[in-house]
């Protein structure tokens, strides 16, 4: 049977309804779930930190979870006044979450593991304090979700809005021009709007700042949604802006500012400079906060629906014990399989300007395939999925720093669609990419495909391990790229 606490007949007005010794089976309760949630995403959680520590787009991260700590303090009172009672409708969000992570593991999705973990955090929140007392600190559960160190996607988007924009200011002003691809060419140097160039720190902190402002500022859902919607598009504009006067600096001084260190300089400045913008915008929106009266804390004492807790618990623990086997089956050892370009003719040729960044491969081979006249380079390697990892955003086909992305495209052969990357180098050298996967004999042109297939063998008790490949060619021939797909699979 359901057991809620009752509260003291005439206990003082100073001894709120949270008070230990009233609610000792309420914390304890909290206490426990809390530790499970540790346990389970023991995992997700330090590779978050791994992440917020070794990226500095993610540096914030740190402060998100304290942060929300502070605001539901300084909703106490009013939070103290409200019915607090353990809710099972909170299980809508924790069982999914549970699966996710469950998945994220199999998989070694980092997305799905620190999805799961900070969304499992306010979800089990909700379930302990209830639906009523979770709409008092709605927003500060909400809050955590800017833990997941998410965004680095946005990048390659980020960089093309930052080219075209600039470049098109850069006319407007009458500057001569040439752009290929990332690349931005005045007569007195070349420019590249790199990964650093994007912005995507600028557009992420001022995502986080701007939902904070509003919350704690903005009054009506109107000015807070209008200026949240603002903070995501003024860093996009400002990072425009930062990249067309870095280029129009070096246009005026015949590139003696604007380059190297006063580079990086200009980009701290402006930044901060954007900050205050923000800042000054929202003072400008900001609306005159209306004090609510004191609340007596009139509330019961908080109600522990037992058979609710005993249900979390065993989803926890069902969790726990699920990933510890996941893990155990990731310990398999793998083989490394022998050398697979060895049986392909090959054309010797001179060391290529191309060759993919491949993160942590078991081996790793490379060559030219014979009759391309050294214009089609191939590139393997095998992950046994042991300290290592096929599918991953850290693989590159091509390396940022020397060649731009000009665009992709579709090539059909057979059943499969590859996506094509096509390049350009800093001499304007151009080339065609093409990689895909090959899991257990089967050939994956699609990321997520093969990802799932390799969180299905690890759920089954499969092994997960597989070969990642990258073709070359130049001059923009993808029918040579058809035959030695064609080529490499017989």
């Amino acid at each position: 049977m359901d057991d809620v606490a009752a509260q003291t007949p005439n206990e003082p007005e100073h001894n709120n309804s949270l008070s230990f010794g009233a609610n000792k089976t309420f914390y304890l309760s909290f206490l426990l779930i809390f530790g499970l949630w540790v346990v389970l995403t023991w995992q997700g959680l330090t590779t978050a930190v791994s992440v917020w520590y070794g990226n500095e787009i993610f540096n914030h991260g740190f402060f998100i979870v304290p942060g929300s700590l502070y605001l539901i303090y300084l909703k106490r009172q009013e939070l103290l006044s409200t019915p607090i009672l353990t809710t099972p409708l909170a299980f809508i969000v924790i069982l999914p979450a549970i699966l996710l992570y469950v998945v994220g593991v199999a998989g070694d999705v980092q997305l799905f593991m620190h999805a799961a973990t900070f969304t499992l955090l306010p979800a089990l929140i909700w379930l302990m304090i209830g639906t009523a007392a979770a709409k008092v600190i709605l927003f500060p559960l909400f809050f955590m979700l800017f833990s997941v160190p998410v965004g680095e996607q946005l990048i390659p988007y980020l960089q093309e809005i930052a080219a075209d924009g600039s470049v098109a200011l850069l006319r407007l002003s009458g500057i001569p021009l040439f752009r290929s691809g990332l690349y931005i060419e005045i007569p007195q140097g070349r420019f590249l709007v790199a990964e650093a160039c994007s912005g995507v720190s600028f557009f992420i902190a001022s995502f986080v700042i701007g939902s904070l402002y509003a919350y704690l500022n903005l009054v009506s859902v109107m000015r807070r949604a209008i200026f949240v919607a603002i903070s995501l598009l003024f860093p996009i504009m400002a990072n425009v802006i930062r990249v067309y006067g870095i280029i129009l600096i070096a246009y005026w001084t015949d590139m003696e500012h604007a380059a190297g260190a006063d580079h990086l300089i200009y980009g701290w400045f402006f930044f901060a400079f954007v900050i205050i913008c923000l800042l000054g915008i929202g003072e400008l929106m900001r609306q005159q906060l209306t004090h609510k009266p004191n609340l007596a804390l009139l509330a019961p004492a908080a109600g522990v629906k037992r058979s609710v807790v005993f249900a979390a618990v065993i989803a926890c623990f069902a969790a726990i014990l699920w990933v510890a086997n996941i893990s155990k089956l990731g310990t398999t050892q793998l083989s490394v399989p022998s050398p697979v370009l060895s049986d392909v003719k090959m054309d010797k040729c001179n060391k290529s300007v191309w060759s993919p960044l491949i993160q942590n491969p078991d081996i790793e081979e490379g060559a030219f395939i014979e009759g391309t006249n050294c214009r089609v380079k191939v590139h393997t390697a095998w992950f046994s999925e042991q300290d290592n990892e096929l599918v991953s955003d850290l693989h590159r086909v091509f390396d940022p720093e020397r060649f731009s992305l000009r665009g992709t495209r579709t090539l059909n052969i057979d059943q499969y669609n590859f996506v094509v990357y096509d390049v350009v180098s800093l001499s304007g050298k151009t080339l065609s990419i093409v990689k895909w996967y090959e899991i257990e004999g089967k050939v994956f042109t699609n990321v997520i495909q093969a990802k799932l297939r390799q969180t299905v063998n690890v759920l089954a008790g499969k092994n997960t391990g597989g070969r990642l490949w990258v073709a070359m060619s130049e001059d923009d021939d993808l029918k040579v790229l058809g035959q030695t797909f064609e080529q490499l699979q017989h």
